[in-house]
């Protein structure tokens, strides 16, 4: 990793010259609202960074350290977050349709509101209690067509999720908090409730 201190000019010019982000400590960095699409920010430490708004359309965030971080309204279309650490994130109102979640760490993310249509899910650890000392949130959010396998979701708050189509195979659901009637539209090989 490196030990050079970024700033916010810094990152647009690397991102503008085509450079990639991978393994650079970005911790608290403001990018708010900047267009990042397709930037490979692999194993890069985005811990507390703001990128409330940012477009981050198919961004390469594969182990990335984003505990805390406020992606709220961001967009994430098709982004690759396999193994990401979303430890205590706000994702509130963000866009993660077709994105690619498998082994991330939500445990005490927020996804209030969230779109996650035909989003991967796979093995997350998204369970309360974990380390953030909060429960996961994906209350209002939209899982229309998402593939959620080998997942527990004790303690998390699904009410008012869409699951119309989700496919939620060998997921735990006994201690989700949630209505029983939002799985009526959801195709289950899921634990009963």
């Amino acid at each position: 990793m490196s030990t050079t201190a970024w700033n916010k000019d810094d990152v647009l010019a690397r991102v503008k010259d085509g450079g990639s982000l991978i393994g650079e400590d970005l911790s608290g960095i403001d990018l708010s609202g900047e267009r990042l699409s397709g930037v490979d920010f692999s194993r890069a430490v985005l811990n507390d960074a703001c990128l409330k708004g940012a477009n981050l359309t198919e961004a390469k965030l594969h182990q990335t350290k984003l505990q805390k971080a406020d992606l709220s309204g961001a967009v994430l279309r098709r982004a690759y977050l396999v193994a990401a650490d979303l430890l205590g994130a706000v994702l509130d109102g963000a866009v993660l349709e077709e994105a690619f979640l498998s082994g991330a760490i939500l445990g005490g993310a927020s996804f209030k509101g969230a779109v996650l249509k035909r989003a991967r899910l796979g093995v997350v650890q998204i369970a309360f209690p974990n380390p953030s000392g909060r429960a996961t949130s994906l209350r209002d959010a939209d899982l229309e067509g998402a593939v959620v396998n080998a997942t527990d979701f004790t303690g998390v708050d699904l009410r008012g999720a869409n699951l119309k189509q989700a496919y939620l195979y060998e997921a735990k659901l006994r201690g989700a908090i949630v209505d029983k009637a939002q799985f009526k539209d959801a195709i289950t090989r899921a634990e009963s409730f």
